[in-house]
């Protein structure tokens, strides 16, 4: 940009003194010569920044309606399992019943309707056979059998039915934003409504809308999924404001560039640079000062690119703050940034000059670390943990608090691409939090040493940290 900028001002410059020879003022054609100039200069990185910020905003709008529907697809999740929890246990208590058991015993199908009668969720078989209770078409069942010698004999089977107001109840149950929508989905088909669903990458459509979505199995109800929907409309509408800063920041500095452009050729330079200051701005996360997850996208694809020429190890770092929900709901959202920027001062004060530390979403957290291996990465990821484990966190009232984190640690090695990457250091961070969280996966400790290949990439971090 500051290239064409330099071209262009010497001939507004050249342009200028011939007038002033004639003794008169600038043409009109001369005038609109220049106009037409400072529009295709200035205008060039004014649509490019536009366009860029405009995108970024959008991506990571996106990014927070995912991970908010994945909470809400979490807490609709443990909303289903306590119920079909608790249809379980009312399963298991009817037949262990005496008279019931009896009536399966003696075939007395009276006995066992009246059962049936009481409890309407409930289906009852007997000899593999349905005698009472009826089986709605689309449920989750939880069935508790009776054996006689090892010999199943009859079988309590608990329903619940896969329904609009069970998706509505769900939701409710989860921490939802307004006009966000759950649905049931078996095998293609909207339980609720009965309109086919299908599947665009994280988009679907129903009737003339658009919404983002995230999904997850049903359990104990074979090709049923629950779907967690926000309309593509509340997205937009949502970036909606900043997109009005930036395009009010943009008309704005648009016209200042033509208005000093025609009175002088300097200062169009400083104005484009003022452009690309706000460029820079929207690679960084303003709560933590990291890197924000475009601009980690970008460092891992250039960082990969480059593994893949050299042949340097690279490798990357996951980290999850544990149990971050429980600091929102106990201290308030207001102690979450503060342990949120402490994180992000912890990572920063680690890091070396080549490495970059990112906010990935939400608790977590992301570093690249190029020319090293997975030994060095693991060292590296346990030196984090530990640091952030020591850190006490004062809060406004003079209490203090500490948190932890699990970290997932994966290297490039033969993975084809850095998607890959990004998975593996992903399901190492979930074996670390199955395994009690604040820890490291894989275990530093258990992983074998290989000499061969570490020592010269010990030798090129501590070279680098030196430089740093």
């Amino acid at each position: 940009m500051s290239s064409a900028a330099t071209v262009a001002t010497p001939a507004e410059g050249q342009a200028t003194p011939r007038p002033r020879q004639a003794k008169h003022g600038i043409s009109r054609r001369s005038a609109l010569q220049l106009l037409a100039g400072l529009l295709i200069v200035a205008g060039i990185p004014v649509i490019a920044t536009v366009r860029i910020l405009d995108a970024n905003a959008l991506r990571n709008e996106r990014a927070r309606a995912d991970s908010a529907l994945r909470a809400e697809l979490q807490g609709a999740g443990d909303e289903l399992r306590g119920l079909s929890d608790d249809a379980s246990t009312r399963a298991a208590d009817l037949s262990t019943s005496h008279p019931l058991q009896r009536a399966f015993l003696t075939n007395d199908l009276s006995v066992i309707k009246r059962y049936a009668r009481r409890n309407p969720s409930m289906v009852f078989y007997l000899h593999g056979r349905r005698v009472a209770g009826k089986l709605p078409g689309a449920a989750l069942t939880r069935p508790s059998s009776l054996t006689l010698n090892g010999t199943p004999v009859a079988q309590v089977t608990a329903t619940i039915k896969l329904d609009q107001p069970l998706a509505a109840r769900l939701l409710h149950a989860s921490q939802y934003s307004r006009g966000d929508r759950l649905l049931i989905v078996r095998g293609g088909v909207d339980l609720g409504s009965h309109e086919r669903i299908k599947v665009n990458g994280r988009t679907v459509r129903l009737g003339e809308s658009s919404y983002r979505v995230v999904f997850t199995p049903v359990p104990n109800a074979p090709k049923t999924k629950l779907f967690a929907l926000r309309g593509e409309s509340a997205i937009l509408a949502a970036v909606k404001p900043y997109r009005q800063r930036v395009l009010y920041a943009a008309l704005g500095s648009f016209s200042l560039l033509l208005l000093v452009g025609l009175l002088f050729g300097g200062p169009i330079l400083r104005s484009l640079g003022d452009f690309r200051r706000v460029a820079s701005q929207a690679t960084t996360d303003s709560l933590t000062g990291l890197a924000n997850r475009w601009a980690f996208d970008e460092e891992l694809a250039l960082e990969w690119r480059r593994a893949e020429r050299v042949g340097d190890p690279l490798a990357l770092i996951l980290a999850d703050i544990d149990d971050f929900k429980s600091v929102n709901d106990g201290h308030g959202h207001q102690v979450g940034d503060q342990v949120l920027r402490k994180v992000g001062e912890i990572l920063l004060a680690n890091v070396r000059q080549v490495d970059l530390a990112a906010r990935y979403g939400g608790e977590e957290f992301a570093v690249v670390v190029p020319e090293t291996d997975l030994d060095g990465a693991l060292q590296f990821a346990d030196r984090l943990r530990s640091a952030l484990e020591s850190e006490r966190i004062e809060l406004p009232d003079g209490t203090q608090i500490t948190v932890t984190a699990s970290f997932g640690v994966a290297v490039k090695d033969e993975l084809p691409r850095a998607e890959e990457l990004v998975a593996l250091a992903d399901g190492a961070l979930y074996d670390a939090k199955r395994s009690g969280k604040n820890r490291v996966a894989p275990e530093p400790q258990k992983k074998a040493r290989r000499k061969s290949a570490a020592k010269p990439a010990e030798r090129r971090r501590r070279r680098t940290s030196a430089k740093s």
